[in-house]
């Protein structure tokens, strides 16, 4: 089955325009670059250990495989902007990968200068576009617990979530055909049970 991709363009809160499209398997420069332009912080928040140290063989053959989406369970889209000095610069990328018929596991990175302008959630949102389009009903992240940054982007998708956690992180559940128009029922369901698995609005 081919799956729909989208292009799109937006405004920041701060007036910036962005381009987003599907990646291809020549955007591995571009994914190194994201990666080029993260704190350690954010580094470790988008693969959950440290990353300062890796040798850049192994980050252009991990962004080699990222860019890879020729295969059917899998799609992603990088946002580019214009910044001084760097015309149609990377700016984020996110892409999911299907680990069952219903479910895909996700990922999102933002460059440093770039985050706290909308632009993880609005790639964020196309991922649940294409996933929809692809028969996911769920889609799985493992996120730290203090990358506030995350849970509140995750928070205005506007679909259920449910948090399962486990030590310093959480793994979350984006419930994509689910919105906030059942919160009553959802809520009423979840105080039958204990605290865990949580939901989260």
């Amino acid at each position: 089955m081919n799956k729909k991709t989208f292009n799109d363009t937006f405004e920041t809160k701060k007036g910036l325009i962005v381009n987003t499209r599907p990646i291809t398997s020549e955007d591995a420069p571009y994914l190194v670059d994201i990666f080029e332009h993260m704190s350690a912080e954010s580094r470790y928040n988008r693969f959950l250990q440290t990353a300062d140290h890796v040798d850049m063989d192994r980050i252009w053959t991990e962004a080699e495989k990222i860019a890879d989406i020729s295969q059917d369970n899998c799609s992603g889209y990088l946002a580019f902007a214009d910044l001084p000095g760097h015309p149609n610069a990377p700016v984020g990328g996110a892409r999911y990968i299907k680990i069952s018929s219903t479910q895909a596991e996700i990922a999102v990175s933002v460059r440093d200068d770039m985050q706290n302008m909308g632009i993880g959630t609005h790639l964020l949102s196309m991922l649940v576009r294409s996933a929809l389009d692809d028969g996911v009903e769920q889609l799985v992240g493992t996120i730290e617990n203090n990358n506030a940054p995350m849970w509140a982007m995750l928070k205005k998708l506007g679909h259920r979530l449910e948090r399962q956690p486990e030590g310093n992180y959480s793994v979350v559940i984006i419930h994509i055909q689910e919105t906030g128009s059942r919160l009553q029922d959802l809520l009423d369901t979840a105080a039958d049970f204990s605290p865990e698995p949580q939901i989260i609005w």
